[in-house]
């Protein structure tokens, strides 16, 4: 049944708009799945949000913005790409922490307005109409909005089985999509780190899908958005089987991040021209409102050129000076990073005691915001879960359904752990009210909840004139 949110797209439809834009918000009507009008006051878990970084970040902004803003920048900015210096300095960035094979030059960069809108271009720039690109799912659902919406192109989801074992059973099931495709294929969307299940490809797996675009002679698009909110576990996990002690656990199969900027594609035999990166500040540095997002492409000169005439005037001059600030001292962005990185795991594994706890199948993070879990349990139904995210609505807590990431199965949804710990804290005890679980979780009382910062910890490292805390 449509909800208000589906009819209000759908008498848009209907209006005097051109055909595509009719088409566009048909398809998104039909791709939004039902859920609930979420009621005032509710706690959000369901944006994957970064709140553990920005208290850190906030002042560096604020001293960027008092010190760098000028009259000059209430003008129109005369740059294709991105303002020199933010090129500069975002060259260094990526030089810094993704370890290139070769250096990242600033012509080697396009700024835009976040990650998304760069998918959009990129989509733009390299599909023709009806063609499609094959992504690792579950996914995001965003891209499927990038591909289909304006570009009127096609996501084929390519669903990557828990207990994958080598890269030839990776390649088998890209093969086997691109032969079942009804359309012509022209790359693969590569999600790494992976959202929604916060895992990590192993740097041999990068390589095969590589050698499979360059056999295939199609583009490779490196989504590495949370390529520095990968962490590595405190200890060792075994995987479980499904027992009174405990739940199924699906164990990441890498735990270190590696940037495809690193591999040696002249070893692989790979035209470096068919790659490209996209990154962004939403995640990393928890900043998604500022909308600006990156794209990296090394040896091709003419999409690099498209791209920058397709993004001209979309990223505001206040955020490129905010974010050239922040890459101008990688020093304390280094140390930012880390800490948010220490943040995330502590959350993560917060979240991971408690679904443990309650016995729900879980993939356990190593990167990135969020959580990815079975609450609606095997027997999970459309039905029963549309019921389980009214119930999330009647408790005030907002999570995210697993329909729009293309789940292969029921009952599956994203929770993001990247709160303060007395939001996350409550969040989960909503979630436990919703679903009138029979046991209450707490915390263990030597577990470091997210979001907690000892006294000894203030008075570490702050760097002179940021006023914010680093480690």
């Amino acid at each position: 049944m449509p909800t208000h949110m589906h009819s209000h797209i759908l008498n848009i439809a209907n209006t005097m708009l051109s055909h595509r834009a009719q088409k566009s918000l048909n398809w998104l009507a039909e791709e939004i799945p039902s859920v609930p009008v979420w009621p005032e006051g509710v706690l959000a878990m369901n944006s994957a949000e970064n709140w553990l970084c920005r208290p850190d970040i906030i002042p560096l902004m604020k001293k960027a913005i008092a010190d760098n803003l000028e009259a000059s920048h209430l003008s129109y900015s005369k740059n294709l790409g991105g303002p020199p210096d933010l090129l500069e300095n975002t060259a260094s960035f990526f030089n810094r922490f993704f370890s290139p094979r070769s250096p990242v030059l600033p012509s080697h960069i396009v700024c835009g307005a976040g990650a998304g809108s760069i998918l959009d271009c990129l989509d733009f720039s390299l599909s023709e109409l009806d063609e499609g690109m094959l992504i690792n799912a579950p996914c995001w659902e965003g891209f499927g909005i990038a591909s289909n919406l304006r570009n009127d192109d096609r996501l084929i989801p390519v669903t990557i089985p828990v207990g994958l074992s080598s890269p030839e059973q990776l390649i088998k099931l890209y093969r086997k999509a691109m032969e079942a495709a009804t359309c012509r294929i022209r790359g693969i969307i590569v999600c790494n780190p992976m959202n929604p299940s916060g895992h990590i490809y192993p740097t041999h797996w990068l390589e095969a899908i590589l050698q499979f675009c360059e056999e295939q002679d199609i583009q490779y698009i490196a989504d590495e958005i949370y390529g520095m909110s990968a962490w590595e576990l405190q200890q060792p996990k075994t995987l479980k089987t499904f027992s009174e002690k405990g739940p199924i656990v699906f164990e990441s199969p890498e735990t270190k991040f590696t940037s495809v900027l690193s591999l040696d594609m002249e070893r692989l035999k790979v035209n470096p021209a068919r790659i490209h990166v996209v990154y962004a500040l939403s995640k990393d540095l928890g900043s998604s409102g500022l909308r600006l997002g990156f794209l990296v492409t090394q040896k091709n000169p003419e999409l690099r050129n498209a791209m920058a005439i397709l993004n001209r005037y979309r990223v505001s001059n206040a955020t490129s000076v905010i974010a050239s600030s922040l890459f101008s001292d990688l020093l304390v962005l280094e140390h930012i990073l880390v800490r948010n990185r220490m943040l995330l795991r502590n959350a993560a594994e917060l979240v991971g005691d408690f679904l443990t706890f309650h016995r729900f199948t879980f993939y356990r993070p190593v990167a990135g915001v969020f959580i990815w879990t079975r609450l609606g349990g095997e027997t999970a139904t459309e039905v029963s879960d549309a019921e389980l995210m009214e119930s999330f609505a009647s408790a005030k807590v907002s999570v995210a359904s697993g329909v729009p990431f293309h789940a292969r199965d029921r009952g599956w949804f994203r929770i993001t752990f990247a709160l303060p710990r007395e939001q996350l804290l409550e969040g989960l005890q909503r979630i436990e009210r919703a679903m009138t679980l029979d046991r209450t979780w707490s915390p263990s009382n030597d577990m470091e909840v997210a979001g907690f910062v000892s006294v000894q910890r203030q008075n570490l490292m702050k760097p002179k004139g940021a006023g914010c805390l680093v480690m």
